[in-house]
Parts: structure tokens; sequence; C-alpha cells
């Protein structure tokens, strides 16, 4: 037994690591870049043919050049991976996924390309009717040209003398009382001033005209009534909070701003445009607008309160997965639409999963394989910012958090060191990305998120309790807004603060470069702290002996210190 200490582990026991199991992340990796490459290339044709030339030099060169850097990344990563034998399978599968998602972005890019009602607004803008269902709640205008405006899946376009079918998404506008008769779910045939989309992601726009320009053509069904009869109680319900309970509450409950919101008979005044608009700069700057954008932590709050109360009910393990899987699917349509949204519920519906089955739930493995089904599903989600940076956060705290826990728990408290380093985690992994968003970084991002998150948890259940009774009674659903208002008075003040000031931001450059920049000096600090907490903690040897190594490190020394003062300062009689 003793001579077979130092043999080499069998292959098998190499490959499974349990919760550390990272084998689906280049495959991820290597879908999420064919289909960013895909959409690159089909834009590059579609911009040299459309004015009948053909592809000019550069474009080639560009082309070649990240084709080039794509293999090259694969076959470092099978090279790598191939010093602990799984290096031939995971080039294949990465092979094979590339395809598939080249394939299934570039028929996405062609059928959204020749749909009638994009190649319609290519040709001539002017004076047309569609008819499609609404697909998303109606929002105040971004448009200063109307009051509202909402998102439309076409079922067809006519323009006066041909009728034709269409799967075209339209962003349509309206004003005046048109904005009161929108209700998603529901079907109408619009008429107005059609065309390509000034700015936005959505590709076209609609603007109504004339009195008969939006009629109805088929009711809403009621689970969608059912649904904007609880959010519209909600919003009864804050109407009564002061002016950032009114923009905030709702926005950490369910992702919907309280500006964004149409005024209704119920507001007795409007919010204010010049304060809601400067405490969301402020939010931005301070580095905590994420807490107004429902992701994973309304999933999380909602799948341990389940699984709390059946276990404390001795419930039987897959009625607690499906309740886990009705109760999260509620939430998600409760919230406001989004791609993070999308995938917290696939991945806690992953982890549902894995709790019915019997088998320990994998966070990266779930995220891993959430992304692959999803990009598969939608390949345009690859160029989704919230689904890259909700897909960056939970990759971050998975991979980092607890190294950086490490290092952290040498001067800090537990508690402290990991809430620290979630913080950290998310925030080095989404930078680069929102870098790319915008060029500035939040300076004061790290301590603005320490100093919230103390009640951002109890603010968000309080705000979901208010949400679950507000359809039923929207006084009792008044209270609990007004309790969570407390919560969002410290991030309001917190926001005002720390995002507020010339030195609240430092401007960075934008664009691709200015995210790898990022991303390399990021890699730079992370080894410099890797080297550091190697010199600072325990010795390889000790981490091969049983138990928690004691190090002689500063949190330790002042820890021995007020140990041995309080000790004194108690048994002081005895010393006179």
């Amino acid at each position: 037994m003793g001579g077979k200490t130092g043999a080499r582990r069998p292959r098998e026991s190499r490959v499974e690591c349990g919760s550390r199991d990272r084998r689906l992340l280049p495959v991820a990796i290597t879908l999420w870049a064919a289909c960013l490459f895909a959409r690159f290339l089909f834009d590059a044709l579609v911009t040299s043919t459309m004015g009948g030339g053909t592809l000019d030099g550069a474009t080639i060169a560009i082309i070649v050049a990240a084709a080039a850097a794509i293999g090259i990344a694969i076959w470092l990563l099978s090279t790598r991976l191939a010093r602990i034998g799984i290096g031939r399978e995971i080039v294949m599968v990465c092979v094979m996924t590339a395809l598939l998602g080249m394939i299934a972005t570039w028929s996405l890019m062609a059928i959204a390309w020749h749909d009638p009602a994009a190649a319609k607004a290519r040709e001539t803008s002017g004076y047309m009717h569609i008819e499609g269902t609404v697909i998303e709640p109606v929002q105040v205008s971004s448009n200063r040209e109307a009051d509202c405006q909402a998102e439309m899946r076409l079922q067809a376009i006519d323009d006066g003398t041909i009728r034709v079918g269409s799967y075209a998404q339209v962003r349509v506008f309206a004003s005046d009382d048109d904005c009161t008769r929108i209700h998603r779910g529901a079907v109408y045939r619009v008429s107005g001033a059609f065309g390509e989309a000034r700015f936005g992601s959505t590709p076209l726009w609609m603007s109504v005209q004339g009195k008969d320009g939006l009629r109805l053509l088929q009711e809403q069904p009621w689970p969608e009534r059912c649904r904007e009869h609880v959010q519209e109680s909600f919003f009864r319900a804050t109407s009564g909070l002061s002016e950032q309970g009114r923009v905030l509450v709702p926005g950490l409950t369910m992702g919907f701003l309280g500006q964004d919101h149409l005024p209704s008979a119920y507001d007795a005044r409007p919010i204010n445009d010049t304060y809601a608009t400067q405490l969301e700069e402020r939010f931005r700057a301070a580095g905590i607008m994420h807490l107004m954008a429902v992701s994973g932590g309304h999933f999380v709050i909602i799948a341990g309160l389940v699984r709390r109360a059946c276990a404390r009910l001795l419930v039987p393990r897959r009625i607690v997965a499906i309740l886990w899987v009705v109760s999260t699917a509620v939430l998600a349509a409760l919230m406001a639409p989004g791609d993070s949204v999308s995938r917290a519920l696939v991945m806690g519906w992953i982890g549902a999963a894995a709790l019915y089955l019997g088998r320990r739930t994998q966070a990266l493995s779930a995220l891993c394989v959430t992304v692959i089904v999803m990009l598969l599903g939608d390949p345009s989600l690859a160029w989704s910012y919230g689904f890259a940076l909700s897909s960056a956060a939970v990759l971050g705290i998975v991979m980092m958090s607890g190294p950086i826990a490490e290092v952290m728990a040498l001067l800090l408290p537990d508690r402290l060191a990991d809430a620290l380093a979630m913080t950290l985690a998310a925030q080095t992994a989404t930078l680069p990305i929102q870098v790319m968003m915008e060029p500035q970084l939040p300076v004061w991002s790290i301590p603005a998120n320490l100093l919230v998150a103390p009640v951002v948890d109890f603010a968000t259940i309080m705000g979901l309790v208010g949400l679950a009774v507000a359809w039923v009674n929207v006084d009792a659903a008044s209270i609990f807004a007004w309790i969570a208002s407390w919560g969002t008075r410290v991030m309001e003040r917190v926001a005002m603060w720390l995002g507020g000031g010339d030195h609240a931001v430092v401007p960075w450059a934008g664009g691709v470069g200015g995210a790898l920049l990022l991303a390399g000096v990021e890699a730079a600090i992370i080894i410099a702290v890797i080297a550091i907490a190697r010199m600072l903690g325990p010795s390889q040897a000790a981490h091969a002996l049983p138990g928690i190594p004691f190090t002689a490190n500063p949190r330790n020394r002042i820890r021995i210190w007020w140990d041995d003062t309080m000790r004194m300062i108690r048994h002081l009689d005895e010393y006179r």
C-alpha cells in the first residue's frame, strides 16, 4: 500500500473532477466564438456585396486572420488538454460544436436578412400595414417623437397591394390613447411609417399614424391578462412610496425601473424625469446598476426558500425538484423579459433536474450546458450584452471566488472575505464586457457593492413578497414594498455618494481592443496576487496534511493579540 502512494492516478480519476469538472468550458467558449465569427463573416459579405462589389483585400485578410486565430486557440487548448488525456475528444467536440454554431448563426442571419419585412425596409421607407403579436410589456418610449413603445413579432406585412408573411421583430411607437390599448400577447394591425431602426437592437421601427392606425385583431390570452394584472397591481402598490422607492423597488423586484412604466390613473404624481435620469446615471457610475436587472440572484433566493420549506416538511426529493421548476417559471414570467432572466431560468432548471435525478449540482457544468443549449437555439444571444454579462458573472464567481476568498482570508474575517471575493470575481469577469458597452471604469464599484450587499437580499425578498400578494391585496403589498424601500434607500445613498463627482469613473479604451487590454491588466494582477499568496500562504507540505493549516499571516497575528488582550483584561483582578 505504501509503495503505491506516489503512483500515477488512472485516467478515469483524472477526467472526473466532481464539482470542478471543466470539460464543457472549452466547448461553450468555442461555440460562442464560432457564432460571433459567423456573424462577422455574414456582415462582411453583406456589406461588400450590397454595393454590387466583391470582398476587398482588407476584409479577406481580416476574415483569414480571425479564422487562423480561432484555429490556433483550439490547437493550443487541445495541446494543453492532451497532457491530461482528454485532448482528442475535446477537440473533436469543439470542432463539431463550432460547425453547428456557424451553421445555426448563418441560417439565422440569412433568414432575418431575406425576411420580407427586412427586405421592404431596405428598399424603401414609407406608409405600411403590419400584423403581429406584442411580445413584451409596453414601456415609455425611447424616441422623443412618441409616448410609448412595444416589441411586436410580425405575422404579415401589407403595402396596400401585396400581403406577405413575415417573422421579423418590430418596435412599434405610439402616442396618447393608443398606449393604453396595447397589451402583451394581443394581436394588432398597425398602420403607419415603417422603416429601418435608427438605433437599438430591434432592426425595424413602426410609428402608428392616424385614428385607425392601431386596430385590435385578437385579445390577449388569459395567462397574459393574469401576468399584467399582477405587475400592474405591484406598480399600484409602489405608487405611494417616496421618489426613490417608486423608481428602485420595481427595478429591484421585477427589473422594471419606475420611470419606464407608463403613468396610470392611480399615479397621484409623475416621477421626476430629471431625478430618475440622475439616479440611473449614478447607479451606473457606482457600478451597481446590475441590481436593477433581474438575474440569478432572484432565482437563487426562490430556489433556496423552496428547498428549505420542503426540507422542514420532509417533502420527497422529486417533488422538491418539480416545485423548484414551477416556482422559478412563475418568477420568470413576472420579471422583465431579458436574456439574463432566460439564462438564470435554464440554469436553475438544470439544477432542478440534477436534484430530481439525485445527482450533485455542478455550477460550472450547468452554466456551460446552459450556454451551449441557448446559443444553439438562438445564436443571436452570442452578441447580446445582457447574456454575456450574466454568463461572465457566473463564470467569474465559480472559477475565481474560491481562490480570491482564500487570499482575502489572510487579512479579513471569513464572511467579509467571501463577500469581497464574490464581488471581485464578478467584477473581474464582467469589466472587459462593460468597457465594450461604455469605455469607462467605475472606480468605486467594489466598495459600492460591498456597502449595498447586506440589504440586497432583504429588499429583494420583501419586494417579491409584495409582488406575490399584490394581486390579492394592494394594501398589504404596499406594506412590503415600503419595507423594501428601506433597502433601496441605502442603495440610493451609496449611488449618490460614490457615483457622483468627476472621479467616479475613469476613461478607458473602448471596443474589442479596450476589452483585451483590460483583460491583460486583470491577468497580470491575478498572477501577481497568486504569487503573493504563495509567499504568504502555507507551503505545499502543509496542504498535504489533514486539517486546516495555521499560518503566520497578519489576520492570525491580530486575532492572537486580541485574544490575549481580552484575556488579560478579564483577569486584571488576579494581577493586583
